[in-house]
């Protein structure tokens, strides 16, 4: 009920500060991700600066047909990520201390588009404007802050200040919990897109409710596009995502536990092969 209120207060600030009619620029990954109302998308998530995560991996991948990549940045106590990723966070915490180490390895990577992923708890104690520059150094378009609306709401006004300043693309994580008032707004808000977390941590089953949750956001946010994750890792999931309205999905977990268990990458190149097949319905 608190996120709620806070929520309502926040988003008459930003509506009568200008923020509602902002017009973000439309760059080029916020038009890729668009052409998935056509052509559906498929984002790659990968912790920055694991040991299993190499030039070679991040160009297997992108040579499947994977465009847009967001990168984690490891900390030590992460809210919503599951066992796998919070295991790959310690993996790179045990070999890197500075924070310009990993946005440069981050730098080193060439892909086509770029999305940072952080918490805002995390972002807020080395300073947001920080942060926003050492990601544009590193190549990146956009920003995500999964903890942004749910712990910290009243942060929404200095986010999309952020982003605009440094020109970054705002993405909302939401959930199905979620007021539905609340959500349709923030996608007047104009964000590149609005990242649906199917369960409250990563690398967990999915259940059957999901098709529902998917069509009642879509039915909440109109033409913004809607990009989905937190527990995708079969070809089966995908399609059900992309039949119920998704216009795409974004797996992490399930390709960290490949990279870990698999010495070559054909493996990983067949699995992210399988997943932009399933694309396809």
């Amino acid at each position: 009920m608190l996120v709620v209120k806070c929520l309502v207060v926040v988003w008459s600030h930003l509506w009568f500060t200008g923020f509602g009619l902002l017009g973000l620029r439309v760059g080029a990954m916020r038009c890729l991700i668009r052409e998935g109302l056509k052509r559906k998308v498929l984002m790659v998530y990968l912790t920055a600066g694991d040991p299993y995560v190499s030039g070679d991996t991040v160009r297997a991948i992108s040579e499947c047909g994977v465009r847009i990549f967001e990168f984690g940045i490891p900390l030590a106590r992460p809210k919503y990520d599951g066992p796998t990723i919070r295991a790959s966070y310690k993996r790179v915490l045990e070999n890197y201390t500075a924070l310009e180490e990993i946005f440069s390895i981050i730098k080193s990577f060439h892909v086509d588009h770029k999305i940072i992923f952080t918490y805002l708890e995390y972002a807020k104690r080395i300073g947001l404007e920080r942060i926003a520059e050492l990601a544009l150094e590193s190549g990146a378009e956009g920003l995500l802050f999964p903890d942004l609306l749910i712990d910290y709401p009243e942060e929404l006004g200095a986010y999309m200040r952020l982003c605009k300043e440094y020109d970054l693309e705002p993405i909302f994580f939401a959930t199905s919990s979620f007021p539905h008032r609340l959500v349709s707004r923030l996608a007047e808000l104009n964000p590149a897109f609005i990242y649906l977390g199917l369960m409250a941590s990563t690398g967990i089953l999915l259940p059957i409710t999901i098709s529902r949750t998917i069509r009642i956001m879509r039915g909440l946010i109109g033409g913004t596009p809607l990009l989905v994750g937190f527990a995708i890792s079969e070809p089966h999931q995908v399609s059900n995502c992309i039949r119920a309205g998704a216009d795409g999905v974004i797996v992490g977990s399930a390709i960290i536990k490949l990279l870990c268990g698999a010495s070559d990458l054909d493996g990983l190149k067949e699995y992210v092969l399988s997943l932009i097949k399933a694309l396809e319905v």
